[in-house]
């Protein structure tokens, strides 16, 4: 399962895991290709909307926790019985979003109480400025990750490209935005370097990275909430 889960998704016997196999891999690869279909399945396999909407969550989260592993390079400092595969840096990055994904959610987070305030609360936080990041910048960030993610919520104007950077650091911020996004397994060292030379230490590079998966896990909720029922 943890070296193909796209196997996973298509053949393994039992529906539902195979159902929640499908759905994971979607939202963590390209959550705008979900559709009515995918729901229709997953309910034949015996998810309630509910199981749908935690499963899309938990796939969101860990999409969050996977990429700052990836990008500070964190080892595991506990047990597994299962090692995860090594990086390959040469696996293509993510496409982006091809248009924004519009309709009304077929399934909404609010179902979901807890995990609602929770991440409400979280995105509050991120959003604070900080002597690391500012508020402009934070928000410039989260707008290009929902851009890149198909997000309804961020404008047309607001795809946070080459447009919106105001100076060399905006660049540098968005260019870390996207990869974060989209090849979060590409990150070495030196791919830190042009950040660094602005100013940015181990802390202050930290910063953008969760502000960037953050953003991440709302847009991946979001989009995916409407593109179930299209």
């Amino acid at each position: 399962m943890i070296a193909d889960p796209r196997a996973v998704a298509a053949r393994w016997p039992e529906p539902r895991l195979r159902a929640l196999a499908e759905l994971t891999c979607a939202v963590t690869e390209a959550p705008w290709t979900l559709s009515r279909d995918h729901l229709a399945r997953a309910h034949a396999a015996g998810l309630a909307d509910d199981d749908v909407l935690h499963a899309v969550a938990l796939g969101a989260f860990f999409g969050h926790l996977n990429r700052i592993a990836d990008a500070v390079d964190v080892p595991l400092d506990y047990p597994v019985r299962r090692e995860p595969p090594r990086l390959e840096r040469a696996v293509p990055r993510f496409l982006a979003a091809p248009a924004p994904v519009r309709g009304e959610p077929a399934l909404d987070l609010s179902r979901r109480e807890a995990t609602a305030a929770a991440l409400a609360r979280w995105q509050a936080y991120v959003a604070r400025p900080s002597a690391a990041l500012d508020e402009r910048r934070r928000a410039m960030i989260a707008a290009r990750v929902g851009y890149l993610l198909g997000d309804p919520a961020v404008g047309a104007g607001a795809a946070g490209g080459a447009d919106a950077a105001a100076d060399v650091i905006d660049r540098e911020l968005l260019e870390l935005a996207d990869r974060i996004t989209l090849a979060p397994w590409t990150f070495e060292p030196e791919s830190y370097a042009a950040v660094r030379a602005l100013g940015f230490d181990d802390r202050g590079l930290f910063v953008p990275c969760v502000a960037a998966t953050t953003a991440g896990v709302r847009s991946r909720i979001d989009v995916c909430s409407i593109a179930l029922g299209r």
